[in-house]
């Protein structure tokens, strides 16, 4: 059985001894008033570009809502979720704040979010004249992206995007490998075949040398990469049941064979141990050094700004017996003790970016709302439409309480298997066990220790 749910008090015991001591800045007691209204305070890991992109929509929600004002605070995602947690814990959270799907389970169990079902649920009939224009048609968001967000029958948050990982591929070396079509333009491979084909012309020594030059592709964020092979030949880390490992199971281990074998006896993925040299595997792609990488759409801006290179972006290649590719979402989340005043308020605000959800893709993500994304304005978003095919696969980590301590066993274990220090049997056999034993643990435990959840 799931191990029992922890009580408010057993998390404050679990929290991390750096964030008890942290400040949190912008917390106040209960909602400060503005202008006559209510002020509503928001807090969200958008630092970097795409923090522009949300404050820009913060500004525009501010113009048009008299009486809500929004005050938006940005912090590093490597500290953020500590601060948001203590800030529950102490009563004093933003009402409005943005977790990754990862994180929907750990901060449910802490009884930190409110349920979102009456802002989002399947109309009946049309919206208008229903008088229903005030919520959203859930109908409107993929079943795989809505069940990321479900504990208990109940939708703890609102989806506002799905970040999957994709194929960034040099178009430019996909010419002078000869991996075009008839028209003698590149052409992103889309099957197993394909894909090891492509590789294989990718990969090539130009100057006779014995050293090759470039390589078809080279391995990046290692868990997103491996989960992705892992999920397209039907295996995982844990079951759906979110208690039982099946990380040493056939599937996985076949997912993980089947990359290492391009690594090792291909040549064709160049191996993670020489990535040094190049400077990691983004900037070896940057750098005309390597055909393709699997990474997320969240890099697009990046590759944008870089004027000299000739790019392309495409589904990740079906090389499994099912089509996968890793993916989370960004939530937006309300806090559960809210007033009638600053609920209207908050949700008022979550149905706005949800609603506008096309201008927060334009910084390199994907709406999850189908509506949106089959309008023209999103189809001209080449690469965001590209990356979107995949949504109705998109594969979400396994739901768990226990995300962290999984992950720092499985993290270990691709490691060792794309190092080939451990084989895929032997890595995952290891990992499975120590995971088994960790939530054995917990199951013998009254009150288990959680952790504030982590992310992208």
């Amino acid at each position: 059985m799931i191990p029992p749910r922890p009580t408010r008090r057993a998390f404050l015991a679990g929290a991390t001894a750096s964030a008890a001591g942290i400040a949190l800045a912008g917390c106040g007691d209960g909602a400060a008033i503005a202008r006559g209204g209510v002020t509503l305070r928001f807090w969200n890991g958008f630092t970097g570009p795409d923090g522009r992109t949300m404050l820009g929509l913060v500004k525009r929600f501010n113009q048009q809502n008299a009486g809500i004002h929004v005050v938006m605070q940005r912090m590093e995602w490597g500290t953020y979720y500590n601060k948001l947690f203590v800030a529950n814990l102490g009563g004093r959270a933003p009402q409005v704040f943005v977790i990754h799907s990862d994180a929907v389970t750990r901060f449910n169990r802490a009884e930190f979010l409110r349920p979102m079902d009456d802002l989002a649920h399947p109309r009946i009939g049309d919206g208008a004249s229903s008088g229903d224009t005030d919520t959203i048609d859930s109908a409107d968001i993929d079943p795989n992206v809505w069940a990321a967000v479900e504990r208990g029958g109940k939708h703890m948050g609102i989806p506002l995007d799905i970040h999957t990982i994709g194929m960034f591929y040099n178009r430019g070396l996909f010419r002078t490998a000869g991996v075009v079509d008839d028209r003698r333009e590149p052409r992103a491979p889309q099957t197993g075949p394909e894909y090891v084909d492509a590789l294989r012309r990718l990969t090539r020594d130009t100057n006779g040398d014995g050293i090759r030059d470039t390589y078809g592709q080279a391995l990046t964020w290692l868990r997103t990469n491996a989960y992705t092979y892992i999920r397209q030949w039907g295996g995982d880390i844990m079951a759906s049941d979110g208690e039982t490992v099946i990380l040493d199971q056939p599937e996985a281990i076949a997912g993980m064979r089947y990359i290492v074998d391009l690594i090792e006896r291909e040549k064709v993925i160049m191996p993670p141990e020489t990535l040094s040299s190049f400077g990691g595997a983004f900037v070896g792609f940057r750098q005309g050094k390597l055909g393709m990488v699997f990474e997320g759409i969240y890099y697009l801006p990046e590759l944008q700004r870089q004027r000299d290179m000739d790019f392309g972006a495409a589904p990740v290649p079906h090389m499994g017996p099912k089509p996968a590719a890793w993916a989370s979402s960004h939530v937006l989340c309300v806090r559960p003790d809210l007033g009638d005043e600053e609920l209207a308020a908050a949700k008022r605000f979550v149905k706005f970016l949800s609603d506008n959800s096309l201008d927060w893709a334009e910084g390199g993500q994907i709406p999850v709302r189908k509506s949106l994304r089959e309008t023209d304005r999103f189809r001209g978003m080449t690469a965001q439409s590209a990356f979107a095919s995949q949504v109705p696969h998109a594969a979400y980590l396994p739901q768990s309480p226990y995300i962290n301590e999984y992950l720092s066993e499985f993290d270990p274990a691709v490691e060792k298997i794309f190092r080939r220090s451990a084989t895929p049997e032997q890595a995952f056999a290891d990992a499975a066990k120590r995971i088994r034993a960790m939530l054995e643990r917990y199951r013998n435990e009254s009150a288990p220790v959680a952790h504030a959840g982590g992310g992208i």
